[in-house]
């Protein structure tokens, strides 16, 4: 599958400065975007990226940033850089990205207390939890791609088993990570993933 420009263009067309003239930017995440697509990587740019972090990036990201746009118009506020993969994210382990990201299912870690007990939430016990819960090893071998709003990402994974798949880190809201699904499949790749919110926002465009 692969991503078509001139799908991105008809949806710039009808919500950016087309058909609503009155009331543009009607899909979530729009009004940032504005459906601009960022400048291409080079092809040694990106080789640099791999070379550096030891890795081989998903061919549909790749072909991606390479040959359509380095970030820009995509689902929620768009997708990132690929030189802010690590957007707000505090790394300490330097081979991060080639670690094999850990799971197939999705992980949660069920609150220890009660979240409406200040004791508790003072406590070192919830201290350990927190400590545990966020740790960057449970999104080892991935990079952010987008933001959701209200603290949750998206994520593509490029090392491990899940190698290429989209998931979505919405811990903050205690929900833990998980693959990004829907009621036809459990899995996306980049372009699968992108493609869903382009047919997804012309149907909404559409009503």
């Amino acid at each position: 599958m692969v991503i078509e420009k001139e799908q991105i263009s008809k949806l710039k067309k009808i919500d950016g400065n087309g058909f609503f003239k009155k009331n543009p930017f009607q899909i979530f995440g729009s009004q940032k975007h504005k459906y601009e697509l960022n400048y291409c990587l080079s092809e040694e740019k990106i080789l640099d990226f791999e070379k550096t972090n030891q890795i081989e990036l998903p061919l549909e990201y790749r072909d991606f940033i390479k040959n359509i746009g380095n970030g820009g118009v995509g689902p929620a506020y768009g997708v990132f850089k690929l030189e802010d993969w690590n957007f707000e994210l505090d790394i300490e382990n330097r081979n991060f990205l080639n670690e094999n990201f850990p799971y197939t299912e999705k992980y949660n870690l069920t609150f220890a207390g009660n979240e409406n007990d200040e004791d508790y939430i003072e406590s070192e016990e919830f201290a350990n939890w927190e400590l545990e819960y966020f740790s960057e090893k449970h999104i080892y071998g991935s990079i952010r791609i987008c933001h959701y709003g209200c603290g949750i990402y998206c994520f593509l994974v490029i090392s491990g088993l899940e190698k290429g798949n989209i998931w979505l880190d919405s811990r903050v809201n205690d929900e833990g990570i998980y693959p990004f699904s829907t009621e036809t499949n459990s899995r996306y790749n980049f372009a699968e993933w992108y493609n869903e919110w382009i047919n997804e926002s012309l149907k909404k465009l559409n009503k």
